[in-house]
């Protein structure tokens, strides 16, 4: 299943490969990486191989979707889902290129995903964490209806907000 999604502003798709460029500039970003892992350890080459397999193997399962301007088709960043096993289930995952913070793209992308999730791919519940020093994030997170269900201990954050919604 090919997933396609629009918003007012966005297209919500596959990642295909002539998204790497964008993706490994935002990879090598160490303010956009700051809460998401930090700047990727691989070398270019290793990244690229890793892209080319994840868009070839791309299915219908919850993933992280690449998200595009509707009016450039210009990869901006990325949102979808994937299993976490500190949360024990699937959480709500996005970024996005510094160039396009502050513009309302991460909640509409978020929001749009999340009934995806929910209503299409008939999740139950999905989660999400986010460090206490990213301000912008637990907005995302709030605006687009997740609640606040308690702290939990994160690798190398310390204690992190968990949030959670509900189908």
């Amino acid at each position: 299943m090919k997933v396609y999604l629009e918003t007012e502003r966005l297209i919500i798709r596959d990642p295909i490969i002539e998204d790497f460029n964008s993706i490994w500039k935002m990879r090598r970003d160490e303010t956009v990486t700051q809460f998401t892992g930090g700047v990727t350890k691989l070398a270019r080459d290793e990244a690229y191989e890793k892209h080319l397999k994840r868009c070839e193997n791309f299915d219908d399962t919850a993933k992280e979707y690449a998200v595009v301007l509707k009016a450039t088709n210009e990869y901006i960043g990325y949102c979808g889902f994937q299993y976490c096993s500190i949360l024990d289930g699937l959480e709500i995952l996005y970024g996005y290129d510094k160039q396009y913070w502050g513009n309302g793209y991460a909640v509409e992308a978020a929001k749009a995903i999340l009934e995806f999730g929910l209503n299409q791919l008939n999740l139950d519940e999905v989660l999400a964490a986010v460090n206490y020093e990213n301000v912008a994030s637990d907005k995302v997170l709030i605006k687009i209806g997740m609640q606040y269900a308690g702290d939990i201990e994160w690798p190398e954050q310390g204690m992190v907000k968990k949030y959670h919604i509900k189908s």
